[in-house]
């Protein structure tokens, strides 16, 4: 996997953002951060708005979206731990995907 070095597309500015959301998903998971932390990070309906005003991929819109319904589950139980997994995995395939479709993109350039 090729990690681009500069902003070349939507889709680079896109993947940093999911790299720092799924950060918040998995720090979340490992209890090291509080869901309020975690709500002024990336976790609000503003975010949201802001990400839908700016034309970011639906994907990602939706995302945001789940992860704020976090707020409405009781932490720590199974549903919240199965919702945070769903999410952990969900981001972690996109940001694949969109790496996949960099490197299928950039294949004959030499680094």
């Amino acid at each position: 996997m090729m990690i681009p070095k500069s902003f070349e597309s939507g889709k680079d500015f896109e993947t940093m953002l999911l790299t720092s959301i799924l950060g918040t998903f998995v720090a979340l998971k490992e209890d090291l951060i509080s869901y309020k932390q975690a709500a002024s990070y990336w976790l609000s309906d503003l975010t949201a708005e802001i990400f839908e005003e700016l034309k970011l991929s639906d994907e990602i819109i939706l995302i945001v979206q789940e992860g704020v319904q976090l707020k409405n589950l009781e932490q720590y139980s199974d549903v919240y731990n199965e919702k945070l997994d769903s999410l952990i995995a969900a981001s972690k395939e996109l940001i694949n995907r969109y790496y996949t479709e960099y490197d299928d993109t950039h294949a004959g350039i030499i680094n």
